[in-house]
C-alpha cells in the first residue's frame, strides 16, 4: 500500500531511525538515573560500613592478645587428647 507520500523503503528507514533514537534515549535515561542514584548514598550504608570497620578493628585487637593456652584439666569431656593420632 503506497499512499504516495513516501516510498516503502524510505518509510522503513525512517521508522528504524526513530526506533534507534528512542532506544538510545532510554539507555541515556537509565545511565543518568544510575549516575544520580550512585551519588546519593543513603545514611544506612554509611552506618553499615562504619559497623564493619569497627568489627574488623575488634577482631584485630583480639588477635593481638591471644587467649592463654589451656591445660588438659580445662578440656571438655568430649575433646580428644592432643596426640590422639599417635596412639
Amino acid at each position: 500500500m503506497n499512499l504516495g507520500l513516501l516510498h516503502a523503503a524510505d518509510g522503513f528507514a525512517m521508522a528504524m531511525v526513530v526506533i534507534l533514537i528512542l532506544s538510545l534515549g532510554i539507555v541515556a535515561l537509565l545511565a543518568v538515573g544510575i549516575y544520580r542514584s550512585g551519588k546519593r548514598r543513603e545514611n544506612e550504608v554509611e552506618k553499615l560500613l562504619e559497623e564493619l570497620r569497627r568489627e574488623e578493628e575488634e577482631e584485630e585487637e583480639q588477635h593481638k592478645h591471644p587467649a592463654p593456652p589451656t591445660g588438659a584439666e580445662e578440656r571438655e569431656p568430649w575433646e580428644k587428647d592432643v596426640d590422639w593420632w599417635k596412639k
